[in-house]
């Protein structure tokens, strides 16, 4: 056998894109906490898609050139926690493989060093029994095996990776009380191994059966038969494709294929005479640009000059930029301003969101977290020179972040909770500089409690305690509060140890399963527990969750 040619490499993703696809339900199913918000594999399947987008598909390719590609499709198309980790496996093998025209047992080892360095450098504080543990152990493991030269083969020593990665999983429980508790391995560490076996069998030439057998006996939930996924598996397409919003002119979106690109410049050249709105991302090989303008001849001249272009996209975006301007929404985008954009979900809580001051709100949330892409251009949307976003969510952080770190304009408040959303656009002063916002906006997140009330999607222990499918959970802080068994007594029995003063403020935010007039009852009753205490009931409009409730 001999090193892994671009195309063996090309061919191992897609197979494991093909296993994952298979496995989506059952890592989605692995979620410790039982509620509607377990995308993991969902995150982690959308990510390799986007990565196999940008991968040549030639068959001629050199495996720099494959892993180049797939680390670019990852990067932009990287969805949630998962997926901005999955992301940097890619990143890894591309590091490792600079330049190299086929993949060795050492480059292998190399590359999910660097996977397992990055992925760990991306989090800002990294807990063990995670996909960051599978990775390190993965990375480790052929390392030692190399080392003691029992084989520099890469397809022995994949399947090293393989053997390690499944140990690793089943592993998680010890390593994290919550697992244990839960009875389930760790979600995005069963997807690493899904990915490094299902890529083992294209490899190898072995049967779907080498994955199936290793890894079943971890899953919660049946797992498709080969062949059940595919491209039709159900997602939403409004969730594989990202959403292009512009407020003037016209959106011009186009690659430049060149030699030495000099991003800079570029960037240089269309800040100056265009606007604040131009994004060059890229490398010297291959850049993106996207920027807004009266005329796209010129951009487009400008673009051929450097080199050959190519997926040119052209729109105008009038009607879009009448109803900013409707929505008062037009001063928002001054080129020299400070903007915010949100993530949030809910009818409700989008206007909320946009009426206390939001430039861009973007769609997205639990089980439908944001791309990199999505941000870029919501920031992009915007207009304004400097943009701070809030996440509001645990699992969007991650991908806002990696944002930031694509656009110097990008800067992130650390919101998990739509409360502290709330609180942190509260804080928000326009006409303040961007550091003082930064400074208050984040402070204000440590001034309020949060809530949330959702319905257990299977029974599980948590802590502790036992949950029963149908039941109602109350978070605190993201920690389990109470069990019920209607949303409303979940919340009143969680409000017990936060309410102790009539000089709290409780907001009640009414999702889209919760009725109008058991939320208008279960605030009378707050308020006549504590005389003087204050209860602002708002329709949120959020899915899947009941209440989300803050206390200030």
């Amino acid at each position: 056998m001999s090193d892994l040619s671009g195309d063996d490499l090309r061919q191992a993703f897609i197979a494991a894109t093909q296993s994952l696809e298979r496995y989506r339900d059952a890592v989605n199913a692995l979620n410790v906490f039982p509620v509607p918000d377990g995308d993991t594999g969902t995150n982690m399947l959308l990510t390799i898609r986007s990565a196999l987008e940008k991968c040549p598909d030639d068959g001629e390719a050199s495996a720099a050139e494959v892993s180049s590609g797939l680390a670019e499709g990852a990067f932009w198309g990287a969805r949630g926690n998962s997926g901005v980790i999955l992301s940097q496996l890619f990143r890894g093998l591309a590091d490792a493989l600079q330049e190299a025209e086929t993949c060795s047992g050492s480059d292998l080892a190399r590359g999910l060093t660097l996977a397992a360095d990055a992925a760990y450098g991306s989090v800002a504080q990294p807990v063990e029994g995670t996909m960051l543990t599978v990775l390190r152990s993965t990375s480790v493991s052929v390392q030692e095996s190399l080392e003691r030269e029992e084989s520099a083969e890469p397809r022995i020593l994949w399947q090293q990776a393989f053997r390690s990665a499944v140990e690793a999983v089943y592993r998680t429980p010890s390593q994290m009380r919550m697992l244990e508790e839960a009875g389930v391995v760790d979600a995005g560490g069963m997807g690493v191994a899904v990915i490094i076996g299902g890529a083992l069998c294209q490899i190898t030439g072995s049967e779907q059966a080498v994955l199936d057998d290793a890894v079943a006996a971890a899953c919660t939930e049946p797992v498709l038969t080969t062949g059940g996924g595919g491209a039709n598996s159900g997602i939403d397409q409004d969730f594989l494709d990202s959403t292009l919003e512009s407020q003037w002119g016209y959106c011009i979106q186009f690659l430049i294929e060149g030699q030495e690109l000099a991003l800079e410049d570029i960037r240089k050249h269309f800040g100056t005479e265009w606007s604040d709105s131009a994004v060059v991302v890229g490398d010297a090989r291959l850049a993106r640009v996207h920027l807004h303008s009266e005329d796209p001849g010129p951009a487009l001249s400008y673009g051929a000059s450097l080199g050959d272009l190519h997926e040119i996209k052209i729109e105008n975006m009038g009607r879009q930029n009448q109803e900013f301007v409707r929505k008062g929404q037009q001063s928002q985008a001054a080129p020299a301003g400070l903007a915010v954009v949100a993530v949030v979900q809910g009818q409700g809580l989008t206007q909320l969101f946009k009426e206390a001051g939001c430039a861009m709100v973007i769609n997205g949330g639990q089980t439908m977290n944001p791309s990199v892409g999505q941000f870029l251009e919501a920031a992009e949307a915007t207009g304004a020179a400097e943009i701070i976003v809030l996440p509001n969510n645990p699992n969007v952080e991650a991908t806002a972040r990696q944002s930031a770190g694509a656009d110097s304009r990008v800067n992130v408040v650390a919101a998990r909770t739509v409360p502290q959303g709330v609180s942190a656009l509260l804080a928000f002063n326009p006409e303040e500089p961007l550091e003082r916002n930064l400074a208050s906006m984040g402070d204000a997140l440590g001034g309020v409690s949060t809530l949330e009330v959702t319905q257990a999607v299977r029974s599980t222990s948590i802590e502790g305690a036992k949950v029963q499918a149908g039941q109602f959970i109350a978070l605190l802080e993201g920690d389990l509060a109470t069990v019920a068994e209607s949303p409303e007594d979940a919340l009143k029995a969680a409000l017990e140890g936060v309410l102790d003063s009539a000089d709290q403020i409780v907001t009640l935010y009414r999702g889209e399963d919760a009725s109008a007039e058991d939320a208008e009852e279960l605030s009378r009753q707050l308020e006549s527990r504590i005389p003087g205490l204050h209860v602002e009931l708002v329709y949120g409009g959020q899915p899947h969750y009941h209440y989300l409730a803050s206390v200030e």
